[in-house]
């Protein structure tokens, strides 16, 4: 696997690392902050203002990166039936078609979550004073890191896959 395909598929394997590793991290960070408003609600008398909108905040940006990452590993809910009936160069060829398919929506998700991005960045949330820029961003990350993880799939279809 030492070809420009080869590079690209240790590329996305390496970032999909680096996604997954701040899945992680992001996972622990909403449960201390969640969990810091349990405390601060029940045993301090007083919730926190910020924490349910940051909560809420990354749990979009998780769903985004672990929709990519899901993707890569075949873990996406799909209906099986019709793959599972057809072998060898139909059944490859049907997961190109899928994907390329799916390539056109994730376009669709990069062009209008920039746009919608771009026209909410003037509005801040009131809890935690970020720009909603930043949240509405997470729909053209996500939709970048789901194309580039489909273009892997589909190039995986054509090149031996070394486990």
């Amino acid at each position: 696997m030492k070809s420009i395909p080869g590079m690209y598929i240790r590329t996305i394997d390496m970032l999909n690392k680096f996604f997954g590793y701040a899945l992680a991290f992001i996972m622990a960070f909403m449960t201390i902050i969640i969990f810091w408003q349990v405390i601060a609600r029940y045993v301090v008398g007083s919730s926190l203002a910020w924490s349910e909108e940051l909560s809420r905040f990354l749990m979009i940006f998780m769903i985004m990166i672990g929709a990519s990452l899901a993707l890569r590993e075949n873990q996406l809910i799909s209906v099986e039936v019709v793959p599972e009936m057809l072998r060898g160069r139909v059944k490859k060829w049907l997961t190109v078609i899928v994907h390329l398919i799916s390539i056109i929506f994730y376009t669709v998700i990069i062009l209008f979550g920039w746009k919608v991005a771009q026209s909410f960045g003037n509005q801040i949330a009131p809890g935690t004073g970020i720009s909603m820029f930043f949240i509405y961003l997470s729909l053209p990350l996500g939709g970048v890191l789901l194309l580039m993880n489909s273009i892997t799939c589909i190039l995986e279809e054509f090149i031996e896959r070394k486990e």
